[in-house]
């Protein structure tokens, strides 16, 4: 206790053990001998005007205080003071608190805060920051002191800002630790106004002056990207194993198909060959265009899964696509005018010929969906040279030209989302029944295929515009024009045909006894292989199929090889996928037919494997 003019009147116990004085020692002393000397010359005043106007104050408020002991050293303090007036006047009793165990522990916790590789905020009751650590500094881009005293939505964005207070709000109401991760997703927003997504945790702290809220903040602009592009392996991977599946099943469906197709080519043919009647010549050959329809069927769902072989070949477009339209044009709506605007000096490419019809029939047939009420098709090919400017934004293109394959339509367009699945297997805008989604999956593959790129601009209610970039080569060579032969005819020679597909051995052996064979037929490759056994000698070509039970075609062919190794042998497949032509040639095939074969196709592969035999 002092007096008014602040001479030290009482002390206790712990006023000695604190400051180290004995109470002999500072009664009747002014109470700045307690006093540090750098805040000595300006505590007079301070105590006069504390005495002019007396009145409680608790410990804690106003600044950071400070004693000094007797040794020298400081200590820091909490003081409360309470004016006492009595008969010989004003008496100030001064209540002191050593802090120093406090203080530590607050020393120790910004150390921790701004040592902490998470961005560190806390805030009072009211939503004012009052600490921030280095990482809110780096993290937000503003300096401290620009924080310090600004309310908490400072670094809310915008679009969340009128939200905020209430949830603040509600959280002070019921304060409680929240992991890092728990709730929804968070952005914070930098000084630059620039978002970043967060992940915040809170923790409520109880103090003297109430609850504050202290947020560890991290920035998970980082993680968000990995887990993009995690999605997108992901994605990626579902879509290969999508393929996988569809090229499983592309390969069953070839094999069984083909031995239809096979069977239809063969009778359809027999029956064209061997009769007089004008009319069922007519239906025959009627008979052939449909199971020939068929084979481009399968030879599209193979390219699709990349179990077709292609074969590419120097081409001029210009001269592809107009053989191709006048097939497309049998095949669209009359209300539908289509108009071709081919280029004079497009170059070549490599290509497939095949291939090309698919792809312009299938962007074709997507067109003429669009325009269900009619429209105007244009189809274009033009030359166009790729800069490296360009090349290097794109990794499927190249500097050097290409020959572009446009088709444009005045259909109805599609917006951004259809746009970005567009290309995806099995995705369709067409009811149940119409469409597979295998269209333009189909046109993405070949281009790949044929080192190339495709290109969709598209806007609702405006029509759509696709783009094939096939790149350009520079050789001058013709195309090729196949010439059927005639047919060549045998003579007598003996053909063991094997197939489990009864009605293809039974179309075979006719087939091949009007080309003037001799042939014996099994459907079962174990009983063709012990026939073989009791003669090789008999035999001067083996025709089997590939895909059999019990013993596969290969298996049949290693062993017949074994017992007769000048032997040629044909092989019939479905598809070639699995078999290489090395492969087949080092078991003894000398020659691979793809199912189905014509009577053509198969008359000139005898005559070429007995002549070269």
């Amino acid at each position: 206790m002092t007096d008014a003019q602040g001479r030290i009147v009482l002390v206790n116990r712990e006023i000695e053990r604190l400051f180290g004085y004995s109470r002999e020692e500072i009664l009747g002393k002014s109470v700045d001998v307690l006093v540090p000397e750098r805040f000595r010359g300006a505590h007079p005043a301070f105590r006069a005007g504390y005495v002019n106007a007396p009145e409680v104050r608790a410990m804690g408020t106003g600044r950071d205080l400070f004693g000094l002991r007797k040794d020298g050293t400081e200590v820091p303090v909490e003081i409360g003071l309470t004016p006492v007036g009595t008969e010989e006047g004003l008496f100030i009793l001064s209540s002191i608190v050593d802090i120093s165990s406090r203080k530590r522990a607050e020393a120790r916790f910004k150390v921790a805060v701004e040592s902490s590789p998470n961005g560190m905020v806390m805030i009072d009751g009211t939503g004012l920051i009052v600490l921030v650590n280095r990482e809110v500094e780096r993290m937000f881009g503003y300096p401290r002191d620009e924080l310090l005293g600004q309310t908490i939505e400072l670094l809310v964005p915008s679009r969340f800002r009128e939200k905020h207070p209430a949830y603040r709000t509600s959280y002070f109401d019921d304060p409680r630790a929240r992991l890092m991760g728990a709730g929804r997703e968070l952005f914070g927003v930098r000084k630059d106004g620039s978002e970043i997504p967060v992940e915040i945790g809170l923790n409520p702290i109880e103090t003297e002056e109430g609850i504050f809220v202290l947020g560890s903040i991290v920035d998970i602009s980082a993680r968000k990207q990995a887990e993009g592009q995690h999605r997108l392996l992901e994605e990626q991977l579902r879509q290969a194993q999508k393929m996988e599946a569809v090229g499983t099943l592309a390969g069953g469906i070839a094999h069984d198909f083909n031995n239809i197709l096979g069977a239809i080519f063969g009778y359809a043919e027999l029956i064209r060959d061997n009769t007089e009647d004008e009319q069922a010549r007519t239906d025959s050959r009627e008979l052939l265009k449909a199971a020939y329809r068929g084979k481009q069927l399968v030879e599209r769902i193979l390219t699709f899964s990349r179990r077709q072989e292609i074969v590419r070949r120097p081409l001029a477009l210009d001269n592809v696509l107009t053989e191709a339209i006048k097939l497309l044009r049998a095949t669209l709506p009359a209300a539908i005018e289509i108009k071709f605007q081919p280029h004079g000096e497009v170059p070549k490419v490599l290509a497939d010929s095949t291939c090309v019809h698919h792809v312009l029939m299938n962007l074709c047939a997507n067109s003429a969906y669009a325009m269900p009420a009619g429209g105007t098709l244009v189809i274009s090919v033009d030359p166009f040279y790729i800069r490296d400017s360009i090349a290097r934004a794109r990794p499927d293109l190249h500097e050097g030209t290409y020959a572009v394959l446009s088709v444009t339509d005045t259909g109805t367009g599609m917006d951004a989302g259809t746009q970005a699945r567009v290309f995806e297997p099995f995705f369709t805008t067409k009811a149940i029944g119409q469409g597979t989604g295998l269209g333009l999956a189909m046109v993405h593959g070949i281009m790949q295929t044929h080192d190339g790129a495709v290109e969709l601009e598209s806007d609702l209610g405006k029509g759509t515009t696709v783009r094939c970039l096939f790149p350009a080569i520079s050789t001058e060579a013709e195309i090729e024009i196949a010439t059927d032969p005639e047919y060549p005819r045998g003579h007598g020679e003996h053909i063991l045909v094997v197939d489990d597909e009864p009605s293809l051995v039974h179309v075979s052996e006719r087939r091949l006894t009007a080309l003037g064979y001799k042939v014996t037929t099994e459907t079962n490759s174990v009983q063709a292989l012990a026939r073989f056994q009791e003669d090789p000698s008999q035999f001067d070509l083996v025709l089997a199929d590939y895909s059999m039970p019990q013993l596969s075609g290969i298996e049949l062919a290693r062993a017949v090889v074994a017992l007769r190794p000048d032997i040629p042998i044909a092989m019939l497949t479905g598809f070639t996928d699995g078999l290489s032509a090395g492969e087949a040639e080092a078991v003894g095939v000398r020659q691979l037919l793809k199912k189905p074969v014509t009577s053509r196709d198969l008359a000139c592969a005898m005559k070429d494997l007995l002549e070269r035999h």
